[in-house]
């Protein structure tokens, strides 16, 4: 029994050895583990701190937008839009003519809700400003049927450079042309069907009450089937002069357009000069309540009128590129009734002189359209409101065709 109990004894003793060696192993491997995890440590508070260097204590960033839920309620004299765009904002061009039946239909939806970034900073050379704005409008990626996901598109996105006595912009930002001061405040996302709306790529130079800038070219034809082939080698040049007396804001301003196109398939290419004027003021009256106008005119707006209510120019017979003279214009009156409740009523008109040498049978002749609405304010950057739109559309052959649509919103701003 000794022997059994020396052999057990040495049996306890190596197991204990081997114990002791595996500790120790276990010891080293932990304090091997503590230092590549201190040195994990060291390189992410490293690689996080060069992320988060700041830029230049000279620098200012600013963020806005506004959530908005928009609910229209829309009855068309002739027919069934052709494209469904006319039932998120009033486009005149979609208006349906020359229906058999009426047809309505209802549609809600967040798509106008804005997201905007910009930023400021001080140089020693001036000021430079920086924005980016999107939001989730004509896009066609999302349905209405499950998930009513829709891309984020860019509005604006430019930068700024103030230099003291002007300032310099060079980005896409609303046209030079487009006095956005003097839009209505209506509940529709562009509002009277006449109004000049425009935002593209542009270089401009701001000096004093004075505006120039160089901005995207795009020529749209109609009549034959070169408005694939456009190939506008000029920008469109445009200048703006505003001011104010009294209590009238206003601006004057001109464009230039090279009308062109170039069709590789037959080899007819040509191209043509066209102007533009425009006019807009705001008059404010006592207690707040203004009056805003527009009033345009030129033998090619096209594009800059009415969300393309009109086309640029035509090709004529012999594959010359013509002009024809259009204009369009607005008169609006808003009203403060108390520091929660406003009223905006509109009116709006635009017409063409189509021309005789082609045929312009189908083409847009006239437009009108007629906004009333109330909104409520209960908190700052807080409204909810209701309008009553009306809008017809008249082509050159007589056939016409109007909407009638009522349309709620609540829209949310944050800064």
């Amino acid at each position: 029994m000794a022997y059994a109990d020396d052999a057990t004894e040495q049996r306890i003793a190596q197991l204990e050895r081997q114990v002791a060696l595996l500790l120790s192993k276990l010891e080293q491997h932990e304090a091997s583990v503590e230092v590549s995890t201190e040195f994990l440590d060291v390189n992410e508070a490293r690689t996080m701190h060069e992320e988060m260097r700041p830029m230049s204590p000279n620098t200012k960033f600013t963020y806005g937008g506004f959530i908005s839920l928009n609910a229209l309620a829309t009855n068309y004299s002739d027919g069934k839009p052709a494209s469904p765009l006319i039932d998120d904002l009033l486009v005149p061009s979609l208006i349906p003519t020359g229906g058999d039946s009426s047809y309505s239909t209802t549609n809600i939806h967040a798509k106008q809700s804005r997201f905007l970034f910009g930023t400021e900073t001080k140089t020693d050379a001036g000021v430079f400003s920086s924005r980016v704005e999107l939001d989730f409008m004509i896009g066609g990626q999302g349905d209405e049927r499950i998930s009513n996901s829709y891309a984020a598109r860019i509005r604006q996105a430019y930068v700024d450079w103030n230099y003291g006595s002007g300032s310099l912009l060079a980005g896409q930002a609303w046209s030079t042309f487009h006095d956005v001061s003097t839009l209505p405040y209506f509940v529709d996302f562009v509002g009277p069907a006449g109004t000049v709306f425009n935002r593209q790529a542009m270089v401009r130079w701001s000096t004093g009450n004075w505006q120039f800038a160089a901005e995207n070219p795009r020529t749209r034809l109609n009549g034959v089937a070169h408005d694939d082939f456009n190939s506008s080698y000029m920008p469109d040049l445009v200048a703006r002069y505003k001011t104010k007396t009294g209590n009238m804001n206003w601006s004057v301003a001109g464009i230039l357009r090279t009308l062109s196109y170039d069709d590789r398939n037959t080899g007819m290419d040509d191209s043509a000069q066209g102007y533009g004027i425009s006019g807009s003021g705001k008059y404010t009256l006592e207690g707040g309540h203004d009056i805003r106008m527009q009033l345009s005119y030129g033998d090619a707006l096209g594009r800059y009128l009415g969300l393309n209510m009109f086309n640029d120019g035509y090709v004529d017979i012999n594959g010359d590129v013509e002009t024809f003279d259009q204009m369009g214009g607005y008169l609006a009156y808003r009203h403060l009734w108390s520091q929660a409740w406003e009223s905006s009523i509109g009116y709006s008109y635009s017409a063409a002189d189509n021309p005789s040498d082609v045929d312009s049978s189908s083409w847009a002749k006239e437009y009108h359209s007629f906004h009333a609405n109330l909104k409520y304010k209960p908190a700052p950057g807080l409204w909810i409101g209701g309008e009553y739109i009306y809008a017809s559309k008249e082509l050159e052959n007589g056939d016409k065709g109007d909407l009638d649509r009522i349309q709620m919103a609540v829209q949310y701003s944050f800064k």
